[in-house]
């Protein structure tokens, strides 16, 4: 099922050109006991040429709402080389409702020579005191970062201080892959 329609650029290959080659889309309903829809399975696979270069993305995510509303989000996103290597993992896991583990997220992205250049492990434990909205920007706040950082790892910039040019020390960024000042401008 090839759908170009509607389709853009996803904003990790913003400063890219990017063309879709194919797109495959997927989606199966998540059925309760009672043969009622609770949610949705959803595996986007587009097939990109980036500068040049063959890309494969694949986004596969399941949201689910139980019966009291709450809702439960499993998403995981893959990038692949034209080589079938892996440029980018990335896993979000968001479960409440006795599922308990509110965030979990796990990013490794390599280099163009496949070393691993972020590797970044999160887990947010809601104690009741976050609800859906503020977890939801949280954790765009995060992946924003993990693109900024990714964009600065494309020019060329990253680990490198915003402010005055010095790397920035690698346990800071094992700590916040996403930094962008070294420890003499960290606010």
């Amino acid at each position: 099922m090839s759908n170009s329609g509607e389709w853009s650029a996803p904003d990790r290959f913003s400063d890219n050109e990017v063309e879709l080659v194919d797109e495959i889309v997927l989606s199966e309903d998540i059925l309760d006991e009672d043969g009622s829809v609770i949610g949705e399975h959803v595996e986007t696979i587009d097939i990109l040429e980036v500068d040049g270069q063959g890309v494969v993305v694949i986004d596969d995510v399941t949201i689910v709402t139980d019966d009291e509303g709450d809702l439960m989000i499993d998403e995981t996103v893959a990038i692949f080389d034209e080589d079938g290597d892996v440029v980018l993992d990335e896993i979000i896991t968001i479960v409440d409702a006795e599922g308990d583990v509110m965030v979990e997220e796990h990013l490794i992205a390599a280099d163009s020579e496949g070393n691993v250049v972020i590797a970044d492990s999160i887990t947010v434990v809601d104690g009741g005191e976050l609800d859906d909205r503020q977890l939801a920007s949280s954790l765009r706040e995060e992946l924003d970062g993990v693109e900024l950082a990714l964009e600065r790892l494309d020019a060329g910039s990253y680990g490198l201080c915003d402010s005055c040019g010095n790397p920035i020390d690698d346990s800071v960024l094992a700590e916040m892959p996403q930094a962008r000042s070294c420890s003499a401008h960290l606010v």
